[in-house]
């Protein structure tokens, strides 16, 4: 699924029904560098309030059109056209008739996805959980102000999404059921750890409430 939003940001969303508003939140966050806590969505003349809230329960569907404010009431503007050519670029499917050859493809698109993010989640994972009782002597000396976690959560979000929606977009011939199985699994590592970081900052800012 794709959101436009004014002016002219496109933000594709792989699962609408399991998607929070946070984590469009999130998303938006990473590209406008507006914080969170300063941007508001508006649906059909409605700010969307409960960010823990599914997307598809607020009727958001393929293709609807949200407007989108920053601080003060400010529409932020379009990315600069410098910033708009320094994107990530998409990881090519193999041209393949052999299913292990696009099932290995598969491994390696999840593993370069989270092998380079695993010491950055541990990390903000740490700065974010609350401990458990008794576990105090594990928690870091010195967390990072409320500012740079949030932007460490939206990195590490929009990261995450990507990988998500690499997987989402790859073309498995029906008759391919290890490739399948393959992206099934890639995609259940993925999802997994981004509901560990949104969960952690989830109780980071429940504790601070």
């Amino acid at each position: 699924m794709r959101i436009p939003l004014t002016p002219r940001y496109n933000i594709p969303i792989p699962h609408p029904s399991t998607t929070p508003l946070s984590q469009l939140q999130a998303t938006l966050s990473a590209q406008t560098s507006i914080p969170t806590t300063q941007l508001k969505l508006i649906h059909k003349g409605a700010v969307l309030k409960d960010n823990t809230l599914t997307l598809s329960s607020y009727g958001i569907t393929d293709g609807t059109q949200l407007v989108m404010i920053g601080k003060e009431g400010e529409i932020p503007s379009a990315p600069e056209p410098a910033r708009q050519q320094v994107v990530k670029k998409k990881n090519k499917q193999p041209e393949t008739d052999t299913e292990s050859v696009l099932t290995e493809w598969i491994r390696n698109l999840v593993n370069s996805t989270l092998d380079p993010l695993q010491a950055s989640i541990a990390t903000f994972l740490s700065y974010t959980r609350q401990p458990k009782e008794g576990s105090e002597v594990n928690r870091p000396r010195q967390i990072p102000k409320d500012d740079v976690l949030q932007r460490e959560h939206a990195r590490l979000s929009e990261l995450l999404l990507r990988g998500l929606l690499d997987l989402d977009g790859v073309e498995i011939p029906s008759e391919w059921q290890n490739a399948r199985k393959e992206r099934k699994e890639g995609v259940r590592r993925v999802q997994g750890e981004l509901n560990k970081v949104d969960e952690a900052w989830g109780e980071k800012k429940a504790a601070a409430a």
